[in-house]
């Protein structure tokens, strides 16, 4: 799997977006240009070791999360974020979630059996 700044663009706007974070902000937090974030995001341009190191730290997260989807070692990464997920749910919402997942993850079997028959 190679790099690819595109990817790693979208998973910190999917990241900042869903933790409340404008692109101003976290250009302020990253200590850089919000013109800068924007383009990161697109991936019209790379960022630094520095610049990914200050983005992470300003979202409170690894730089593994922001760079799985280039990674080809991503277990402890999902690992990592199914713990996030988790952590401050209650008992009755962690049982639901397993539910759904177990339900999903045997209607993904079914149906790649189903389509590998074909």
């Amino acid at each position: 799997m190679e790099f690819s700044k595109e990817a790693l663009g979208k998973k910190i706007k999917v990241i900042r977006k869903r933790k409340g974070v404008s692109q101003q902000a976290l250009a302020e937090m990253a200590n850089c240009s919000p013109t800068h974030i924007s383009y990161c995001e697109t991936g019209r341009r790379h960022m630094s070791v520095e610049t990914l190191v200050r983005i992470a730290n300003a979202l409170h997260v690894t730089a593994d999360e922001l760079l799985i989807d280039s990674l080809e070692n991503t277990v402890k990464v999902s690992n990592h974020e199914f713990s996030a997920i988790l952590i401050d749910c209650s008992e009755y919402e962690k049982n639901v979630l397993l539910d759904v997942l177990v339900a999903t993850k045997t209607s993904l079997r079914v149906r790649a059996v189903h389509l590998h028959k074909k």
